[in-house]
């Protein structure tokens, strides 16, 4: 693998670069004395003379100038004593080889600058910079910041095209170009660019839409618990005055069975009256019926993980998968199953936040099983479920968080089962708790 620094000069080592030089102008020498040799044997009547451009050039590329001198030098001087040219013709032939020596000294020449600027941009890049060859994937170059950023590791990149230097404190996005390397071999020129804010302010988004849309379900709970205090007021307290009244006029001890009977009439349409306001506004909120699609819960566990990962890695939380070799396949609404299962896997990360870290461990686990239907479960290494909760853990207004509503699980167990589907909660072998729910699969 080359390197930023030797990537500027062709033969960057003085050991390899010596020998180069010496292999190089042996062979030219090797090859004007066999010119020469083959020259004289001929009779000089082919004029094969011509032929010592080739080591004449062979010389000027390896050996620079100078070299290719000497076996200029070498090479009219075979040609002079085994031709027995013309001065003037010995001269012009000098020239031409001389000529030939400069041209192809500035051309090694332009090359060593083209590779020197080549590595001058790469270094002024702020980037990480490699190139790989295109077939077997070997490290051909790297720049100075993939060397501070990666060491000699190569970057791991998953589908999403996002990986996280060892430090892990940037993250960088891969872009590729294919490539013609010096050798000519097909390569790809690669640059990670660094889009750690763009990560952050894109989690940044998603905590702060998360949070506005918690901010609105109670908004939304909030108005719904005043509007049904405000509606149901009224004839609440026409059931609570004319009850009353007939309380009285019992107590009385000689009632008029006429009032009295009207009373209760009305106390009776007061009642229905505030069923009716309760049966309204439930119509008003009650959402569409779901849109039930084939849906790959492997696909929808990337989806959550990719979710949760923001507040899982500020609170030092790992996640594992364990996906079912067989995708399970099932009918569902994906965004009411989502959130469900976003649901679960936070309330696993809540679970573990505070615990030590070998604890801080959740897996989420993907199955098909035997009927055809899909499970998707939880499970995490925290303290479990209390013994009292375990009964009542789905019913409404039932939570063991401080603050909670005791709504969450409640909403997950009245999708799941709209979708026709369970779910249920486990111990997690000595420690911890594991949820799943169930969907039936498709068929």
């Amino acid at each position: 693998m080359r390197d930023a620094r030797s990537l500027p000069a062709p033969f960057p080592s003085l050991g390899r670069d010596g020998i180069r030089r010496a292999g190089g102008l042996l062979l030219s020498v090797l090859v004007v004395l066999l010119i020469a040799m083959a020259d004289r044997a001929l009779g000089a009547n082919y004029h094969l003379d011509l032929l010592y451009f080739a080591p004449i050039a062979l010389a000027s590329w390896t050996t620079g100038r100078i070299g290719g001198l000497a076996t200029v030098v070498l090479a009219v001087a075979a040609s002079w004593r085994v031709g027995h040219q013309h001065p003037l013709e010995a001269a012009l032939a000098a020239v031409l080889f001389m000529l030939l020596v400069d041209l192809v000294a500035r051309l090694r020449k332009a090359l060593e600058r083209s590779d020197q600027r080549f590595a001058a941009a790469m270094e002024a890049l702020t980037d990480p910079v490699y190139v790989e060859d295109a077939r077997s994937a070997e490290l051909l170059y790297t720049n100075r910041r993939y060397q501070e950023t990666f060491g000699g590791t190569r970057p791991r990149i998953p589908d999403s095209g996002e990986t996280q230097n060892p430090a892990g404190d940037r993250w960088y996005v891969l872009r590729s170009q294919p490539l013609g390397w010096l050798d000519g071999r097909n390569a790809t020129l690669c640059v990670l660019s660094d889009v750690t804010e763009e990560r952050r302010a894109r989690e940044l988004l998603a905590k702060h839409r998360d949070a506005a849309h918690r901010t609105a379900r109670l908004i939304a709970l909030g108005e719904f618990a005043s509007a049904i205090a405000h509606e149901l007021n009224q004839p609440l307290a026409a059931i609570a005055t004319y009850n009353h009244s007939c309380m009285r006029m019992l107590q009385s001890g000689n009632p008029d069975s006429g009032e009295l009977q009207q009373a209760m009439h009305i106390c009776r349409d007061q009642a229905k009256r505030a069923g009716k306001i309760i049966q309204r506004l439930r119509d008003l909120l009650r959402p569409p019926g779901p849109a039930f699609t084939e849906q790959n819960l492997n696909e929808l566990v990337g989806a959550v993980l990719r979710l949760a990962e923001p507040e899982a890695r500020d609170a030092g939380i790992s996640f594992e998968r364990d996906l079912g070799g067989a995708a399970p396949v099932v009918r569902a609404d994906r965004l009411l199953i989502e959130q469900v299962a976003i649901n679960l896997v936070r309330n696993a990360v809540e679970a573990v936040q505070a615990l030590p870290k070998d604890r801080r461990r959740i897996t989420v686990a993907t199955r098909v099983e035997p009927d055809g239907s899909g499970t998707f479960s939880v499970s995490d290494l925290g303290d479990g479920v209390p013994p009292q909760a375990k009964e009542r853990l789905f019913d409404p207004f039932v939570t063991t968080k401080p603050g909670g509503l005791g709504l969450g699980l409640s909403i997950c167990r009245s999708v799941v089962e709209a979708h026709g589907g369970a779910i249920c909660h486990q111990r997690n072998g000595d420690r911890g708790a594991i949820f799943a729910f169930t969907l039936p699969g498709v068929t």
